[in-house]
């Protein structure tokens, strides 16, 4: 049994939503769609350019994210979602939500946000050189909170390694 709509994972940046995203999605036997991916390859043919323009390029990448999820029937997006900001996208899609909001203490997902961007295998479009401290206080400075859907919503603690299999399950079932 597959689900039928569209899987939300989301939460800040280093909360583990890319690691769990990649793992669930084939669990649901949905493909995947993550903003990173696709903002990586605008970066890969349009170049990195500066703060602005990796800003500009998220912005485009979520519009292209929205138009991919409104032609697929069933299907997991991943992205840091502004709250306040993504929910009218989301909702026009027209199709079932789930949200799985990945939650850890805000100290550790900035920990993980900035061993990421020093990593080797790091994406050069995403400007850790100037970027890192300027992101970091754009989503740290407020409580991390899930999207406001009005949709069943599964808070998963990504402080230990996740119950993938548990998580599929509460995917389909709706609910927590």
């Amino acid at each position: 049994m597959s689900f039928d709509g569209i899987v939300v994972v989301a939460g800040i940046p280093g909360s583990g939503k890319t690691t769990l995203a990649r793992v669930l999605a084939p669990g649901l036997g949905l493909p995947l769609i993550s903003k990173d991916t696709i903002k990586e390859a605008l970066f890969d043919i349009l170049g990195t350019g500066d703060l602005a323009w990796s800003q500009q390029l998220g912005r485009a990448s979520h519009q292209v994210m929205y138009a991919l999820a409104g032609e697929a029937e069933s299907v997991v997006l991943e992205s840091h979602f502004w709250r306040g900001k993504a929910e009218d996208d989301l909702r026009a899609l027209g199709r079932p939500l789930v949200q799985v909001y990945c939650r850890c203490p805000l100290e550790l997902a900035v920990t993980r946000y900035r061993q990421r961007t020093t990593a080797p295998d790091r994406h050069p479009g995403h400007l850790p050189e100037h970027q890192a401290e300027q992101a970091i206080a754009s989503w740290a400075t407020t409580e991390p909170q899930p999207l406001d859907l009005d949709a069943p919503l599964i808070e998963v603690d990504t402080t230990r390694p996740v119950d993938v299999i548990a998580v599929v399950e509460q995917v389909r079932n709706g609910r927590p």
